[in-house]
């Protein structure tokens, strides 16, 4: 009887699906439409998610800071001045000649899988380093040369020997990948305060903003160009001044015309301001405690500028002093660009703008964003045998002293005098134009604001 109750309920069935053909495709199909639609947008995410969008191709070895400050910490931190201290370590030992470094771990230090740190759990990739344990709770690196700003490498989070395991607050739940890109990242945290947060990462600023448009994101952090963001009642923006990037105009100090430094410091001083802009006029950052403040400035001083073209006019011929000066810079700066060819045009010069997608070999002159190091040593930048870091082909044998003595010193004050030496030199010479510290930009959806304000606040602790 129970074999003929099952025919009979299957034929029954059968018969109606038979009848309402039309209106089970309806609804098979709906679902599926649904069921994408949850996959690629998150239609019916849970309130205490979060989902960022971030410009960038990125593997496991090289997350962005936006993840990784939230995944762990550094062993050692720096305030707002740039000095560094303590962070998961008591201290740190450093003998004469900065070439031997030793490190106590704190007490009762834990990975976020529960797991005591231990120093042999560390793994440190530094050229030319030897890095070593001599028991559980100190690290000791020995350097093949004098490197003072070593502790200034131990800022960047800290995880577990062969995995991506940190101190926490949050951890990972799921990577999904693209061959070998990641194209999102699921964070978690054992907090039910904090909330989940889905990462995805965009090849360009492009996509990154279709990707916020048709809802795969609620945050977009980093944009550098904010023109194409709809910006609307539900939407805002938070902008704050991102200290580990410079907007320089780098000169080729091997250049025909760019080699005479009296004229490298005329199109300096003719460089404008950039309005709503924080104007820098050096390498450094403000209240950082290597920045000479009385160093030499430039920037939107015309009778400085003309005073400089005349002392650049006894070796310059009048063809040279009213030909082509080309400025090339990427997409995001051309605005910026405009302004400054604007300004050297009045000098005399036919300058003009080139606008490029990447870096180019060869430039007169080079608009461009920069990083540079929370320590003051900017060895790669501007020491003459870095070929392929210093862009401006800056070669003063001064400046490179400088650079080499500020790696050797081990005291603060011994530091900062070969540093204001250093600002002295370079300033001087011009091989660049110091503009301003870019914009760090977080565009996202007023609703997700209470949840976003908890995760800006664990980064900026870091």
């Amino acid at each position: 009887m129970h074999l003929k109750a099952v025919k009979l309920y299957l034929l029954i069935l059968f018969g109606y699906l038979r009848r309402n053909t039309g209106w089970v495709v309806l609804v098979f199909a709906a679902v599926a439409i649904l069921l994408i639609l949850q996959a690629k947008l998150n239609l019916f995410t849970q309130d205490n998610v979060v989902r960022i969008g971030i410009v960038g191709t990125f593997q496991e070895h090289d997350l962005p800071f936006e993840v990784t400050s939230l995944l762990s910490t550094g062993l050692l931190k720096a305030d707002s001045n740039g000095r560094i201290s303590p962070n998961l370590v008591t201290g740190w030992d450093v003998n004469n000649d900065a070439t031997e470094f030793k490190f106590k771990l704190k007490d009762n230090l834990y990975w976020c899988d529960g797991t005591q740190i231990k120093s042999e759990d560390l793994l440190f990739n530094i050229p030319n380093t030897e890095v070593s344990s001599p028991n559980e709770r100190e690290v000791l690196f020995k350097l093949k040369q004098s490197y003072s700003p070593l502790p200034s490498l131990l800022l960047k989070p800290i995880f577990k020997k062969g995995a991506l395991i940190g101190t926490g607050p949050y951890k990972i739940s799921k990577i999904e990948k693209s061959r070998i890109f990641i194209t999102k990242i699921i964070l978690k945290s054992s907090d039910p305060k904090l909330p989940t947060l889905h990462f995805r990462f965009y090849p360009s600023g492009k996509v990154a903003v279709t990707g916020f448009n048709l809802g795969e994101v609620q945050v977009l952090m980093g944009l550098s160009d904010m023109k194409a963001v709809p910006q609307n009642a539900r939407t805002k923006l938070r902008q704050k001044t991102d200290y580990s990037k410079i907007v320089t105009v780098l000169f080729n100090t091997a250049d025909s015309i760019l080699n005479n430094r009296s004229l490298r410091q005329a199109f300096a001083y003719q460089t404008p301001k950039i309005k709503n802009e924080e104007t820098t006029n050096n390498p450094y950052p403000p209240d950082f405690w290597a920045r000479d403040e009385n160093a030499k400035k430039y920037l939107s001083n015309e009778e400085e500028a003309y005073e400089a073209l005349e002392r650049a006019k006894s070796s310059l011929s009048g063809e040279q002093l009213t030909g082509e000066v080309f400025l090339t810079t990427t997409p995001n700066l051309e605005e910026t660009g405009r302004q400054i060819v604007s300004a050297w045009s009045q000098l005399g010069f036919d300058a003009k703008l080139r606008v490029e997608s990447g870096i180019p070999q060869n430039f007169q002159a080079l608009l461009i964003t920069q990083s540079i190091p929370q320590d003051p040593d900017q060895y790669f930048l501007w020491h003459a045998t870095q070929t392929k870091t210093n862009l401006s082909k800056y070669d003063s044998k001064r400046a490179d002293k400088d650079l080499e003595d500020g790696r050797k010193a081990v005291s603060e004050d011994e530091r900062k005098e070969k540093y204001f030496d250093f600002q002295k030199t370079l300033l001087e010479d011009a091989p660049a134009v110091f503009l301003y510290f870019p914009k760090y930009n977080i565009f996202y959806l007023e609703k997700v604001e209470p949840l976003l304000d908890k995760i800006l606040s664990l980064q900026s602790a870091k």
